[in-house]
């Protein structure tokens, strides 16, 4: 049957301070299964004073539980050892005695002396002969219990002490080796390269050297011989050690830069250490190259110098944090346009002898009308409704025609360009077209009218969005970024120059943002309204003819243009792992909601979303799920899938 706990331990305990007299020599190598959980200290103290045939006396402060867990048998002096661990973690010790050891607090055990820790109660009076009464009383009174009384005669070397008996012989022996006549020892302190003549001067300058102690120098050995207390000695050691070191010798290292560039780096310590106009020759010593192939800096300096230089550089050279700048540009812009006229004339001989005729935007004149309607040629009336009369013949006649237009022209624009950027690192972000424009033409004409050696200049632009930033990041995670947006467009009109008219939106500017906060760049509200009025006097004014002596039109523009950015700190990978699973997912709902829809005929609509789900980072370069659906409809195989390997 197994027996488990610490009454397995008392079991064998038991067995053993059981046994016959002649079986005890046996008994005390005999072996002790232990497996304690929980279990009291003073219970456990027991088992151990009974297994190794120990007598304790334990304080009353003893408190506490054990757990030691043993799978296999011990000895009793084994057991002991644990026992005295035990003791070391409840912060317990033992003090020796004849018969019995006392098991006390660790700061207890200071004032108890070992022994046979007799109790009888004494006072002593103890002359002292080399130290001072002072000196003594301060070493040992934090090794006497708080009942005892210590004191001393003013004027005098004696010490008064009363205590127990066998704490008295443990502080009695102790004051007697601290009044032991002490002499002061004698130390060489050799130097390399200093003298020692002109170091003892210095020593001597100093006035280091206390009475009763002295320095002298050997010059053979070219040494320091110190006598006195270890205070002059080791004041002396350091102030030799200073003047003996070789001042100028050169040392040479190689750093490895891990983030900052090595070529900028260097110019920045290297005038840290130069002293710069104010101590000229300072760093003259001091060389500092960048190597930018391995991106290290090769630096010779003096030794003492070396420890510093390298110092700040790994202070530099940190992993700098990140900026993710979003930004979301929205303009919305309504054109709107009416327009209505009536014109009529009578023809005679081929020339306008009377009538109403008006000149508006997008309308042709009557007169420019009828003639191409006498001539058989087309003529464009324009936008919108028309109506249009002409009576007579070619000589004479009456013509007249009414128009109609209403019309709106509407745009919408939402781009959300993000750039990730280092700190203090300018980026840009372009997304247009590059366009031609014709900036000049030159041709040469000889003998006949066609020209010779025609050509044209041209000059390509971007026309389209433009996003530059550069971002510094403060203490207090603030974002101060130096801002340039542009958004260009072009608008489908010729200017009376020739070429294209392109619109244009820009904005220059520096902001200071708090890290994830959105900040409004610019607005634009704009509403224009404009009208053109033609009309004959007096006849315009007539009640219901007067419309037909009156042409108008009329304009409205409305724009609203909005710019908004928000910097977002990247302090880790972690970080960017994060954002980087967010664009993809708002990206992948995105491309999805614009896919065209797959009707299953073939040839299949190939799928355009992001192959991306924001799951796992390396999805988009792994090829295999396309591959798959390749394979499935029996198209040709892609090419395998891009591995890369872990080192």
């Amino acid at each position: 049957m197994k027996v488990h706990g610490w009454m397995r331990v008392a079991l064998a305990a038991l067995m053993l301070g059981s046994a016959a007299p002649g079986l005890l020599v046996g008994a005390a190598r005999a072996q002790v299964a232990l497996d304690l959980r929980d279990a009291d200290l003073r219970s456990f103290v027991q088992i151990v004073s009974e297994a190794t045939g120990r007598n304790f006396v334990l304080d009353p402060q003893v408190r506490g539980t054990v757990t030691v867990l043993a799978p296999g048998t011990m000895s009793p002096a084994a057991l002991y050892e644990v026992f005295l661990n035990v003791l070391e973690l409840n912060r317990l010790t033992i003090v020796a005695g004849v018969d019995a050891d006392r098991i006390v607090p660790l700061g207890t055990a200071r004032e108890l002396s070992p022994g046979s820790g007799t109790g009888g109660y004494e006072t002593r009076v103890i002359e002292l002969r080399s130290a001072t009464p002072q000196e003594v009383v301060e070493v040992i009174r934090p090794l006497l219990p708080s009942e005892a009384v210590v004191s001393t005669v003013p004027g005098s070397r004696l010490i008064i002490l009363s205590d127990r008996n066998g704490n008295l012989r443990r502080i009695g022996d102790l004051i007697a080796r601290l009044d032991a006549p002490r002499d002061d020892p004698i130390e060489m302190v050799r130097l390399r390269n200093a003298d020692a003549t002109e170091v003892l001067q210095v020593v001597q300058a100093m006035d280091l050297v206390p009475a009763g102690a002295s320095v002298t120098v050997d010059k053979r050995s070219n040494a320091l011989v110190v006598s006195g207390p270890e205070d002059l000695r080791s004041r002396v050691r350091a102030l030799a050690g200073r003047l003996d070191g070789q001042q100028g010798t050169m040392a040479s290292s190689v750093v490895q830069i891990n983030y900052a560039d090595a070529a900028a780096l260097s110019d920045v310590v290297l005038r840290s250490f130069s002293g710069g106009a104010e101590q000229p020759g300072a760093g003259q010593d001091i060389r500092i190259i960048a190597e930018p192939q391995t991106n290290s800096m090769l630096i010779t300096a003096p030794q003492e110098r070396m420890g510093d230089i390298v110092a700040m550089i790994r202070h530099l050279d940190r992993r700098p944090t990140q900026v993710l700048v979003e930004a979301v540009i929205f303009e919305m812009s309504v054109e709107g346009f009416s327009d209505l006229s009536a014109q009529f004339g009578a023809v005679l001989n081929n020339a306008s002898v009377g009538g109403v005729q008006f000149s508006l935007d997008g309308r042709p004149s009557l007169t420019s009308l009828v003639s191409s309607v006498l001539k058989s040629n087309g003529s464009d009336v324009g936008s919108g409704g028309v109506v249009g009369a002409v009576a007579g013949d070619t000589e004479r006649g009456f013509a007249a025609f009414l128009s109609a237009v209403a019309q709106t022209n509407s745009t919408k624009l939402l781009s959300t360009p993000s750039i990730l950027t280092v700190n203090n690192q300018e980026a840009e972000i372009v997304v247009a077209q590059n366009v031609p424009f014709v900036t000049g033409s030159f041709s040469t004409v000889g003998d006949s009218a066609l020209p010779e050696s025609p050509f044209q200049t041209i000059e390509r632009q971007d026309v389209g969005l433009t996003l530059n930033v550069t971002p510094q990041i403060n203490a207090d995670n603030t974002v101060r970024m130096t801002v340039k947006q542009e958004v260009s467009n072009l608008t489908n009109s010729q200017s009376s120059a020739g070429g294209e008219i392109t619109a244009r939106r820009a904005l220059s500017t520096t902001v200071l943002v708090k890290g994830g906060n959105v900040i409004l760049l610019g607005g634009l509200l704009e509403d224009g309204f404009g009208t053109v009025s033609q009309r004959v006097p007096g006849l315009s004014r007539l009640p219901l003819v007067g419309g037909l002596f009156k042409g108008k039109n009329a304009s409205r523009n409305q724009r609203v243009l909005l710019v908004m950015l928000r910097p977002r700190i990247v302090n880790s990978e972690e970080d960017a792992k994060r954002l980087t699973r967010e664009v993809a997912r708002d990206t992948r709902r995105a491309s999805l909601a614009i896919q065209p829809p797959d009707d299953g005929r073939f040839p299949s609509t190939p799928t355009g979303a992001l192959p991306f789900d924001g799951a796992d980072l390396n999805q988009p370069f792994d090829a295999g799920f396309i591959d798959d659906v390749a394979q499935r409809r029996n198209l040709p195989p892609l090419p395998t899938r891009l591995r890369f390997s872990d080192n």
